[in-house]
C-alpha cells in the first residue's frame, strides 16, 4: 500500500468532476477591500538552508491563556507569549511537529503529537515532559480530550485511546488499509459525550465508545467509487450532525446517533471540513474555498491562487484559509468575497488559528507570524 498525494501524482485525474463547476471571477489576489487584520509580530522557528527547495510547514498552532503553543520541522515545540513574541520554554523532540496540541486547563497539560511516532504530554507551564506513548507511525492530527481519556490517531490507520493522567494504553482500534494507491493525510478524532468519531483509508466513517472502544456504529462512505475513498477530513460536529468527506465522494452530513447520511455533495479533492451556526465549509484544490448552506446546498465559492488550501477557519463574520503556494486569506463568510491576503512568500501550509482576537499561522519558511483581528 503506498500513500500519495492525488493533487501531484495524478494531477488531471481528480478535476473530471470539478471542472464542471464555474468558479467565481473574482481574483484571490486582488486589492483587498478593507483591512480585517494586522501584524503583531513575527518569529523565525525554523532556521532554513540556502538550498532547502519548497519547504513546508504544517504545525497548527493553539492560542490560550495569552499564549502561543506550536511545533515545527525543526522538531521543537514552543510556549510563546501572544504579546511579545518571547518564548517562555522550548521542547525537543525526535521529529518533525506536524499536528495541533490541546490543551487541559485543569491539569496545567498540553498534548502533541510529533513525526517520531509518539504523542507526548507536557506541563503548560514548564514545559516539563510528563509522559509519553511510542507508535508505529506518525502522529500529525489533533489529539482529543474526553473523560480522563487522550485519544489520536496515526498514519498507522488506527485510533489509540490512553489514560490522559499516566499515558497508559487502554484500547485501539484499526481497519485493513485498502490495496494500491490511498490519499496522503488521516482524519483525527472528534469527541461528542462519550462517543468518538474518525474515518478510514477504506471510506468507512467509525463512531467508538470512548470508555471500551466498542463500535457503535459505522457507515461507508465511498459513494459508489472504487479507488481514493480516503476520509480524510477529520469531522466536525453541529448538534447532531456529523460533517466529514471522502476523497473521492465528497462532502458527507452524517447523523452523530445512528450515522445515517442526512446529504451528500459530490466534489473530488475534499480533505478538511469545518462548520458554523449556518454555514458548512469545505476546500478542495481544484475549487478553492465553498460554503454550503446546513442542507448542503451550495452558497458560494471562492477560488484561490495556486496550491492546496486549509482547512477554513471560522471567526465570527470572517472565514481565514491558507494556501500551499500563496498565503493567508480573509473571506466574508456570508457571501465568499476576499476582504484581505498577505503574502509571506513561499505559501502557508499550516492552517490558521483564531482565539482571542488574536490570528496566527506558521509560513512555510519557518517564521509564525501573529495578526491583531480588527
Amino acid at each position: 500500500m503506498t500513500r500519495i498525494l492525488l493533487f501531484l501524482a495524478l494531477g488531471g485525474w481528480l478535476t473530471g468532476c470539478a471542472r464542471n463547476y464555474r468558479l467565481d471571477e473574482a481574483s484571490p489576489l486582488a486589492p483587498a477591500p478593507h483591512d480585517v487584520f494586522r501584524v503583531a509580530w513575527q518569529t523565525s522557528l525554523v532556521q532554513r538552508k540556502f538550498l532547502d527547495f519548497r519547504p513546508q510547514e504544517w504545525a497548527r498552532a493553539v492560542i490560550d491563556d495569552g499564549r502561543v503553543f506550536v511545533g515545527s520541522s525543526a522538531g521543537r515545540f514552543l510556549a510563546i507569549d501572544a504579546a511579545s513574541g518571547q518564548i517562555r520554554w522550548s521542547f525537543r523532540t525526535q521529529g518533525a511537529i506536524s499536528s495541533t496540541p490541546v490543551v487541559d486547563r485543569p491539569t496545567k497539560t498540553i498534548y502533541f503529537g510529533a513525526d517520531d511516532g509518539k504523542l507526548y504530554a507536557v506541563d503548560l507551564e514548564s514545559g516539563r515532559l510528563r509522559w509519553r506513548y511510542a507508535t508505529q507511525g506518525t502522529i500529525n492530527t489533533a489529539p482529543a480530550l474526553a473523560e480522563g481519556f487522550i485519544l489520536f490517531t496515526s498514519s498507522e490507520g488506527r485510533i489509540y485511546a490512553l489514560d490522559a493522567a499516566s499515558g497508559k494504553w487502554r484500547w485501539q482500534y484499526d481497519r485493513e488499509m485498502p490495496e494500491g494507491f490511498t490519499i496522503q493525510g488521516y482524519a483525527g478524532v472528534t469527541v461528542k459525550g462519550t462517543t468518538a468519531f474518525t474515518g478510514f483509508a477504506d471510506g468507512t466513517l467509525v463512531a467508538l465508545r470512548i470508555f471500551s472502544g466498542d463500535v457503535v456504529w459505522t457507515r461507508s462512505l465511498k459513494g459508489g467509487k472504487s479507488r481514493f475513498v480516503d476520509i480524510d477530513a477529520t469531522p466536525s460536529i453541529s448538534d447532531d450532525v456529523l460533517l466529514t468527506a471522502s476523497y473521492s465522494s465528497g462532502v458527507y452530513a452524517v447523523s452523530v446517533d445512528n450515522g445515517s447520511i442526512r446529504w451528500q455533495y459530490p466534489v473530488e479533492g475534499v480533505t478538511a471540513v469545518s462548520v458554523d451556526r449556518k454555514r458548512v465549509y469545505f476546500t478542495a484544490p481544484e475549487v478553492g474555498v465553498v460554503a454550503l448552506d446546513r442542507r448542503g446546498h451550495l452558497r458560494w465559492r471562492q477560488a484561490m491562487a495556486k496550491g492546496v488550501p486549509s482547512l477554513a477557519v471560522c471567526n465570527g463574520p470572517y472565514l481565514f484559509v491558507t494556501g500551499t503556494e500563496s498565503g493567508l486569506f480573509a473571506v466574508d463568510a456570508a457571501h465568499g468575497r476576499l476582504l484581505q491576503y498577505f503574502d509571506p512568500g513561499h505559501g502557508i501550509s499550516a492552517a490558521p488559528t483564531v482565539g482571542g482576537g488574536l490570528l496566527t499561522t506558521l509560513t512555510n519558511q519557518g517564521r509564525l507570524y501573529l495578526f491583531r483581528i480588527l
